[in-house]
């Protein structure tokens, strides 16, 4: 049976456009590998120097107040909260004679280079406020007018020139810029080490599970290939458009990953195929005829993988910021290649290779035989015997798994995100420790066109009431200082709350900038009256017009998701119950991910295992989101794997369950070895000396392995023996789709 419906099945190529393909392929496959060649090295060429073109940030909504109010502050006001802070500490006392005069020389220096527009120094009226506790440490506070995408042409340089060896002092810098800056060289550094700690062990681990170092090594380059491709599309791009130095580290993980899954399904099929064949014709034609029913077949699966992971990927462009969707033109372009890659390039290698694919093995492989039999096969049957049970026990694993997610708190990751040994953190831990961290990063509320002194009543009401608020411990502005709702006192000099472009105000609150309850503060202040209109900016604001964009989004990327998974997965189905079942058990698996990435960053466990990161209490807004659409598109990497073959099984004649247990002996080992590189992969990026990037390494392997092991093994399973006949339910659709359905061959 299964013989003639091979032969059946083969004389619909033809007609079949991945079949036509690979007749193509495989007819010139020298020619086919040669342009793979040439593209390789013209992409090669171009990836170099892509590190030097790409920025960190990325965060910042287009038009949001918060940055009208920043740029209003530099360009207008020429004032407002410092994007640079030097943190100049002395020997002994910053009074001594000799500390003054290099801290009066620093200040000077900082004043007259290019792009500064505002400087306040200790040493310069000696506020209080500037003079760390200790007396050994003191501050000297620039605004410089520069943008996260001029960032390394406008402060790199004023860093060099102002940090090191400044007599008696040391001087460091710290600040949102400079954090933005370090961040972006930590972000390269990992990119090198995660290459150099991932490759040797994906080989190793590629070794065993494809049985041989030429096969190892063919599926290595193939993920080479891909990622050398999008690292030079990233490079093009970022000529177009800023592109965020994240979406570099994502995408070489992603496409390496991806790229090794692939090619791991189509020479498991391949090798199944030839065993198929070789009994019916001679070993060339053998080959030849694998290749064509492997990429019909497999190649399918992959196209239709890929396209789901680019649709999960594509719903981070509903979110208007740069680093989100550097991320997503990063991704999709390194899953194309990569399934591009594997139903074009492999074929041609594999067919030219022959029998020498199998070179250099490291175990016997067993012969292809009817999947009757096997611990996959058997474990998939047991589960099937008690559904019932097995779904409650997962069920509640997973809500136990789900439950910290309800209790996140979403901020966003500061300068504790670096290593403790960059000198920017601790630049930055010396700032907390020694001076009012809090008032050096206060709200900041521009008031353009308001004169300080014939609108001073209206002003002195105005400030009263931010005062008042929930979380504000103090008001300064032209008119004086603020506290509970009353004038306590004159501003501090030289902030320069009055010009003549209007007046600003800072508002200092008792709780982080970075915090979910510091963007609440920024959110009240915008809604109390103003005198003129308002423009409201600061860490906290910026963090609640991030919030807000993030939650405006949210709705629309789902539904792109959960749109294209279901149209995709239905072609490749026919089947309107086993999408929608896919699509349960992914929100499952992430939702589980999510409570697992609480409980480990927010809430501190397993710290010492991870590189001891620092716990700052929040999770980071961006984060679940990226997570969501990266990793919705891994586990749906295996979903469509276990359902291609599971529709296939069944309509050669098999049972449901028979179907389901063939299904999982012929993918389970394919998609837990699939896993095993994707982890090494991730667990790499867990490495990084960067929070964020060992977050979304940790999120995504957690992903990885709970669709692997509880969804795709045990919950899938159990639910389609739940559903017996329901999975193949299909309405009944008019003739003329019908006659549209019939032109797409659907036989496996």
């Amino acid at each position: 049976m299964r013989s003639g419906f091979v032969k059946r099945r083969l004389s619909l190529l033809p007609t079949d456009p991945l079949g036509s393909l690979a007749e193509l392929v495989l007819r010139f496959p020298v020619r086919t590998l040669v342009l793979t060649g040439c593209a390789l090295l013209v992409a090669t060429v171009a990836a170099v120097g892509v590190n030097e073109n790409l920025h960190h940030g990325g965060t910042t909504p287009p038009g949001s107040e918060w940055a009208r109010a920043e740029h209003t502050l530099s360009t207008a006001f020429r004032g407002g909260s410092p994007t640079v802070t030097l943190v100049a500490t002395a020997r002994g006392s910053v009074d001594d004679p000799a500390a003054v005069r290099a801290g009066t020389r620093l200040a000077e220096r900082a004043r007259g280079l290019p792009k500064v527009v505002g400087v306040r120094s200790y040493w310069t009226g000696r506020p209080a406020s500037l003079r760390g506790g200790d007396g050994r440490s003191a501050l000297v506070l620039l605004r410089v007018a520069s943008s996260e995408a001029t960032a390394h042409k406008d402060v790199e340089p004023l860093l060099r020139e102002l940090t090191g060896r400044h007599g008696p002092l040391a001087v460091a810098a710290t600040g949102p810029t400079p954090v933005g800056l370090a961040i972006e060289r930590q972000s390269r550094l990992d990119l090198h080490r995660t290459e150099l700690l991932a490759a040797p062990l994906t080989a190793a681990v590629l070794v065993v599970v494809f049985g041989g170092v030429v096969a190892a090594g063919l599926a290595l380059l193939v993920g080479l290939c891909a990622v050398v491709g999008a690292v030079a599309f990233l490079g093009g791009l970022s000529h177009l458009t800023a592109v965020s130095v994240i979406a570099l580290n994502l995408s070489t993980a992603l496409g390496f990953a991806l790229a090794v899954d692939f090619s791991l399904f189509m020479l498991a099929r391949y090798r199944e195929e030839r065993g198929r064949y070789r009994e019916e014709r001679d070993p060339g034609e053998a080959v030849h005829q694998a290749l064509v029913a492997t990429v019909c077949s497999t190649g399918r699966t992959v196209v239709c993988s890929a396209l789901t992971v680019m649709g999960s990927l594509a719903a981070l462009l509903v979110f208007p910021l740069g680093m989100l969707r550097s991320v997503a033109y990063g991704g999709i372009a390194v899953v194309a290649l990569s399934a591009l890659l594997a139903i074009t390039a492999l074929p041609a290698a594999l067919l030219l290779l022959g029998a020498r694919i199998d070179a250099l093995s490291v175990r016997r492989r067993r012969p292809w035989t009817v999947p009757d039999a096997g611990r996959w096969y058997r474990l998939a049957y047991g589960v099937m015997r008690r559904p019932v049970p097995v779904v409650l026990v997962l069920a509640a694993l997973l809500t136990a798994l789900v439950l910290p997610f309800a209790g996140a708190r979403f901020g966003t990751f500061d300068d504790r995100a670096l290593p403790a040994g960059s000198a920017t953190r601790q630049a930055t831990d010396t700032l907390r420790r020694d001076f009012d961290h809090h008032a050096l990063n206060p709200v900041q509320v521009a008031l353009p066109g308001l004169d300080a002194r014939t609108g001073a009543s209206a002003l002195d009401d105005y400030a009263s009431r931010l005062a008042r608020l929930e979380h504000v411990a103090r008001v300064e502005t032209a008119t004086g200082t603020y506290r509970e709702g009353r004038r306590v006192g004159p501003p501090e000099r030289g902030h320069g709350y009055a010009s003549p472009a209007g007046v600003w105000a800072a508002v200092v609150t008792d709780v982080g900038p970075e915090t979910s309850q510091g963007a609440e503060v920024a959110r009240a202040v915008r809604a109390v009256s103003s005198p003129v209109p308002a423009l409201v900016g600061g860490t906290q604001a910026w963090l609640a017009d991030l919030g807000d964009t993030i939650r405006a989004g949210v709705v629309p990327a789902l539904s792109l998701i959960a749109v294209v998974t279901l149209l995709l997965l239905g072609w490749c189905t026919r089947s309107v119950v086993l999408p929608l079942k896919a699509l349960v058990l992914n929100v499952l698996s992430l939702s589980a991910t999510f409570g697992v990435m609480v409980w480990v960053f927010q809430e501190g466990h397993l710290s010492a295992w991870l590189g001891g990161f620092t716990v700052t209490g929040v999770t980071d807004t961006v984060v679940p989101v990226l997570v969501l659409c990266v990793a919705f598109g891994l586990s749906m990497d295996y979903e469509v794997l276990l359902l291609a073959r599971t529709v296939e099984e069944h309509e050669a004649g098999a049972s449901t369950r028979q179907a389901v247990a063939r299904a999982v002996q012929r993918t389970a080992g394919l998609f837990t070895a699939s896993a095993l590189v994707v982890i090494v992969v991730m667990a790499a990026l867990a490495a990084s000396g960067l929070l964020l990037l060992k977050v979304v390494g940790v999120g995504l392997a957690v992903a990885v392995f709970v669709d692997a092991t509880v969804i795709r093994l045990l919950l899938a399973p159990a639910l389609m023996a739940l559903l017996g006949r329901a999975n193949w339910w299909l309405p009944a659709v008019r003739p003329a789709l019908q006659s549209l359905q019939s032109l797409v061959p659907m036989k496996r």
